[in-house]
């Protein structure tokens, strides 16, 4: 942990992937802060550092290769000196807990950008141990839940009763698409899983469900699949008059959207058990459709239920990012809750990213880069 006078410091792991570098971009801007680009690959680390550093000479940020499987990465960990570290080294799914046990046996304070369900909820169970060392773990600081759980405590009190919530994500084609989101994606495509509709809990399944979204006219309408992330969980959990909660996701370039939804009956017909096995050609061949679709993404968070007078009342939020900015949305809790920690402003425990920061800090970040957001309210 960094003595008075020492500039605090930031690692960010899988800090030269397609969400850490821009974690690493934006934190670098700060001449208070010391950037430890970390991953298995010292090169891309150190590139990556070069690159930042030469686009801000004040910044103070360097590579260092760390390895989270590796036998020694407590120890290497704990040479880093970090006082926060950032994990954005997915997919998620399918981890253990290694590095937030590692961060808190060190006393460094942990913020991960996982959207894996039982990931994310589940990190309770370090509670515990994070208080007794005084540190913060904090699971899920993405758009989901960390994001979409802040919209939702935003308008929440403009209800008397929440019965519904129906949210969903469409990025744009022509971004960059990290490798770890593709392998997510495909593990759990045809898969099933539960959430909340009608009042009880029904089995769905991943990339199924087939429709389309209106995100307005610069996005236009956008085929949509069923996805399986922590929210399903947390906000039934945190909103008890709630009777349903989806989520929906989808690929701007129609072609792809029908391919993913065509693999997912393969799987659903057990014909292929887990499409994550074969992500390396799939991710190759996915390169084929770069040329196609926009640089434009949207995120929608829409809520219905009934008004403080028991009348209907439906809220949509609708944010949009253009010119390629939308992989810049999953890294902004991030970086409000390193704010937040560099302030103290977080208390020790292990938890999910749900409501821990305000519409307002979100519009902070978001003001530096192509992303806005409208409100929609209809009364009837």
């Amino acid at each position: 942990m960094h003595t008075q006078g020492e500039k605090p410091k930031i690692l960010i792991l899988g800090g030269y992937g397609n969400f850490g570098k821009r974690i690493c971009a934006t934190l670098a801007k700060d001449p208070h802060l010391h950037i430890i680009v970390a991953g298995r690959d010292l090169k891309k680390a150190e590139t990556l550092a070069q690159e930042i550093k030469q686009k801000n000479h004040h910044t103070h940020i360097q590579g260092l290769m760390l390895d989270w499987k590796a036998q020694d990465f407590s120890q290497k960990l704990r040479e880093s000196q970090a006082d926060i570290l950032i994990h954005a080294a997915g997919p998620f799914q399918n981890q253990l807990y290694t590095v937030a046990e590692a961060c808190i046996d060190n006393k460094m304070h942990y913020i991960d950008l996982s959207d894996g369900r039982e990931f994310v909820v589940n990190i309770k169970q370090l509670d515990e141990k994070a208080k007794l060392n005084n540190v913060a773990v904090i699971s899920g600081a993405s758009s989901v839940p960390g994001l979409s759980s802040v919209i939702v405590h935003t308008f929440a009190d403009k209800f008397a009763i929440l019965r519904e919530i129906d949210f969903g994500i469409a990025p744009a084609n022509k971004i960059e698409r990290g490798d770890a989101t593709i392998t997510a994606i495909l593990g759990y495509t045809g898969r099933p899983f539960q959430r909340l509709e009608n009042g009880s809990w029904k089995t769905v399944y991943g990339w199924q469900n087939l429709h389309r979204h209106y995100y307005g006219d610069n996005l236009g309408l956008r085929w949509h699949g069923n996805c399986d992330i922590p929210d399903l969980v947390l906000l039934p959990e945190l909103y008890p008059t709630l009777k349903t909660v989806v989520f929906h996701a989808g690929l701007e370039v129609t072609a792809m959207h029908f391919i993913l939804w065509q693999m997912s009956w393969l799987t659903r017909a057990k014909i292929i058990k887990n499409w994550a096995f074969f992500n390396k050609p799939i991710i190759a061949l996915s390169r084929l459709f770069d040329r196609f679709g926009t640089e434009a993404g949207g995120m929608y968070v829409r809520l219905r239920g009934s008004n403080h007078r028991y009348q209907p009342l439906e809220i949509t939020w609708n944010c949009i990012a253009e010119q390629g900015d939308g992989p810049y949305i999953p890294t902004i809790p991030s970086l409000i809750l390193v704010d937040k920690l560099l302030k103290a402003e977080i208390a020790p425990g292990a938890r999910p990213c749900v409501r821990m920061f305000s519409l307002q800090d979100f519009e902070r970040f978001a003001t530096f880069w192509h992303i806005y957001y409208t409100i929609e309210e209809i009364e009837s």
